[in-house]
């Protein structure tokens, strides 16, 4: 995790949950005594505990990086516990090669595919080494978000827009029960990375690094793989690059033979959007400013689960009228599916 320099050696930053402070080739990352819900840093054992979590399962992405947990101390006691982390440099995140565009950008989202694709064939199966138990459902994870950004976003996100959410979310969930058991029986729901972003992303010469996993709820690690890269793919879609997050997900999918509909996509890219919504509407409550962003975040979830509701075209007409030909061309530009009537009678004929 790095920022620019600050009189070329030190600087410091501040997000929801932590406070890092950068010198040199270090960084200390120290995280804050709050309580928002989804998580609990309010005591020194739990920051403890949290901090020794993140350094073993962030290793998994970035074994040369994370350092260890530092005890800080006063006069003999441990008055806090922080990650000590090696430094990497700024302009070398994901989140700075887009802002430059720079020439790179195709090559580098190949090696972060490629990458993750090694992870999560090396990640932790629900069903084999994990527990169903340490599986959220789908439906589950919406509501638990929804609820949290009600209670910890009311200024920020508006009531009709988490409405109109929450309805398309659980109208979608509703009829997909036999495609997330499908998944769950391919050994598609994994122990990921949970929260992927640019930010978080440096691509050295040798091998990316991944940095800052969702470390305090292995509920919320414990995903379809697909969650794992639409996160990184709405971050890259919000940055104003969508042809990098297909070209992920495409690259990704070619690496490791995933399959999936194109609706659960863009309901995976929603779900993270929804959850940036939150995390963006906490920060600027917390430093006591407004801001477009959750907004603009949330109306990025509603537009994605526009785009996964299924819709169904029915094409009528005489013999000889270009049914098939109409049908064809408009599979084409939607893009949808063509299922012939002829076909079907055909193929389920005695």
């Amino acid at each position: 995790m790095g920022v620019p320099l600050v009189d070329g050696w030190a600087a410091a930053v501040e997000t929801n949950t932590a406070a890092l402070y950068f010198a040199g080739d270090r960084v200390l990352k120290v995280k804050k005594p709050v309580s928002l819900g989804f998580l609990d840093f309010s005591t020194l054992e739990a920051r403890r505990t949290a901090c020794a979590d993140e350094v073993r399962l962030n290793r998994r992405l970035s074994p040369d990086v994370y350092l260890g947990v530092s005890d800080i101390m006063v006069d003999g006691t441990t008055v806090e516990h922080g990650v000590l982390m090696r430094r990497l440099p700024f302009d070398s995140s994901l989140s700075a090669l887009v802002a430059r565009n720079a020439p790179s950008l195709a090559d580098d989202i190949v090696r972060v595919a490629r990458l993750l694709a090694t992870f999560h064939d090396h990640s932790a199966v629900v069903g084999k080494e994990l527990e169903l138990d340490s599986w959220l459902h789908p439906g589950q994870m919406w509501r638990d978000n929804v609820a949290q950004a009600r209670a910890l976003s009311p200024a920020e996100l508006s009531t009709e827009d988490l409405d109109a959410a929450e309805w398309l979310a659980q109208r979608y969930v509703a009829g997909r029960g036999p495609l997330f058991r499908d998944r769950l029986a391919a050994g598609l729901v994994r122990e990921g990375h949970g929260d992927l972003l640019a930010d978080d992303v440096f691509l050295l010469p040798d091998e990316p690094r991944i940095l800052d996993c969702l470390e305090f709820d292995q509920r919320l690690r414990v995903t379809d793989v697909l969650l794992d890269i639409a996160s990184l793919m709405m971050d890259l879609e919000r940055l104003g690059r969508g042809d990098l997050a297909r070209l992920l997900l495409d690259k990704y999918s070619a690496e490791v033979g995933e399959m999936h509909p194109q609706s659960l996509e863009h309901f995976y890219v929603a779900h993270r959007a929804l959850i940036r919504a939150k995390v963006a509407s906490i920060r600027s409550k917390q430093i006591g400013a407004t801001s477009r962003v959750p907004r603009d975040l949330l109306a990025m979830c509603i537009r994605h689960l526009q785009a996964a509701q299924v819709r169904l075209v029915l094409v009528g007409g005489l013999p000889g009228a270009g049914k098939s030909t109409l049908s064809t061309v408009l599979a084409g530009r939607l893009p949808s599916t063509v299922v012939s009537s002829d076909s079907v009678r055909w193929e389920i004929s005695p």
